[in-house]
């Protein structure tokens, strides 16, 4: 049986589309891996097709190159409900993100869903709260407005800046997580995937400016899961949908009824008080002052000079003030696993199949919790009666 994942003594066989996943998810091509592993790219497609299986020392070249315990080629993609139609992955800066990174990245909520799915089996997650809102034939702003306004009403919070939104959102059955993208080519990306809205933010903006990432991928969320992965790239709708998406950001962040109210003057140092109070940039408020018509085209003009004047449009001030809002229900459920005793770290790993450090990044553990327990072993004195 040479050849064989037999050859390992386990009856377990490669499940193809996994070889595909990882792949992907680095950002490989067929060329690429083949370069890398020293096959064809055509034996390499047949490995993902399932048609033939990777010899013992090419799996173990896989298996290095592409960063992923053995078990992950071995497990079967179980968790997929063929119940529901996923919506297209939104992605914040799309335009500018190359296919095979937006590619890459969308496993990542993949991911997620399974270990999502693997604590479900043991941990009581929050139900998802979505309101129902009615179908229109054309999205306008104003349409936009009363969804904002309707929403925050629904979820209790009408009229006060939200305190933490990563928070809010939790609670109403979203799962979020953070990474370190380690490029500017991606901020923020969401999918309907399973029935469950994920949304997966990036750490190296600020904490106004994520904010308005997570505000802007709820708006996703909401008015676009109708729109499918062949539509998403075309231009015009791109464009229209990332329009509508911000819109919904400033209005469900800065509600226009008590917002505009406290819009008392021009200076930039009362922009700043403002973002104390909203944890919202200054360059939205600005942006948000302008679509309610707030201030005239010249105090707009006047405000953004400022703005270049004092170099704000990257580093604002409270910009290292304001706290970030981090996620924190896998890393709880993580938690009340372990210390209850009802699974160890090494289950954890050997059941999700994924690294450790994999992990941590994508729910936001501490380097510590899923690290390997050393027990203490019990010596005991030889008793000579």
């Amino acid at each position: 049986m040479k050849g064989k994942v037999a050859d390992l003594g386990i009856n377990k066989k490669i499940v193809p589309a996994r070889v595909r996943e990882a792949r992907v998810s680095r950002g490989y091509s067929l060329a690429d891996l083949s370069e890398l592993l020293g096959v064809t790219s055509q034996a390499i497609s047949q490995y993902e097709l399932g048609t033939s299986t990777p010899s013992m020392a090419v799996l173990m070249k896989m298996v290095d190159t592409l960063k992923f315990p053995l078990n992950f080629f071995l497990k079967p993609k179980e968790n997929i409900n063929h119940n529901y139609v996923n919506s297209a992955v939104y992605f914040r800066s799309m335009k500018s993100t190359p296919k095979k990174l937006k590619d890459a990245y969308k496993y990542r909520i993949q991911w997620a869903d399974e270990i999502h799915h693997y604590l479900k089996k043991y941990i009581n997650f929050p139900e998802i709260d979505i309101p129902q809102f009615d179908a229109v034939n054309e999205i306008d702003f104003t349409f936009i407005e009363d969804v904002a306004l309707n929403l925050r009403e629904y979820w209790g919070v009408t009229k006060v800046p939200i305190d933490n939104v990563v928070e809010l959102l939790q609670d109403k059955g979203f799962i979020i997580c953070r990474l370190v993208f380690g490029n500017k080519k991606v901020d923020a990306f969401s999918q309907h995937y399973n029935n469950v809205p994920y949304i997966i933010l990036g750490s190296e903006k600020s904490a106004a400016r994520s904010r308005f990432d997570l505000a802007h991928e709820l708006g996703h969320l909401i008015f676009h899961s109708h729109i499918d992965e062949e539509s998403i790239v075309k231009k015009e709708i791109l464009d229209r949908i990332e329009d509508e998406a911000d819109y919904f950001a400033g209005a469900f962040l800065l509600p226009s009824d008590s917002f505009s109210q406290e819009v008392m003057s021009t200076s930039l140092e009362h922009f700043v008080f403002l973002k104390r109070k909203w944890k919202v940039s200054i360059s939205a408020m600005i942006k948000r002052c302008e679509k309610l018509s707030l201030l005239t085209d010249n105090q707009i003009r006047y405000l953004n000079a400022q703005m270049t004047k004092k170099q704000y449009w990257r580093n604002e001030p409270l910009d290292d003030a304001i706290p970030f809002e981090l996620p924190y229900l896998f890393k709880q459920a993580f938690e009340l696993l372990i210390e209850n005793n009802i699974v160890t770290p090494d289950e954890i790993l050997n059941e999700l199949s994924y690294k450790k450090e994999e992990i941590d990044s994508l729910c936001f553990l501490p380097k510590s919790l899923l690290e390997r327990k050393q027990r203490a072993q019990k010596l005991t004195l030889i008793n000579d009666n």
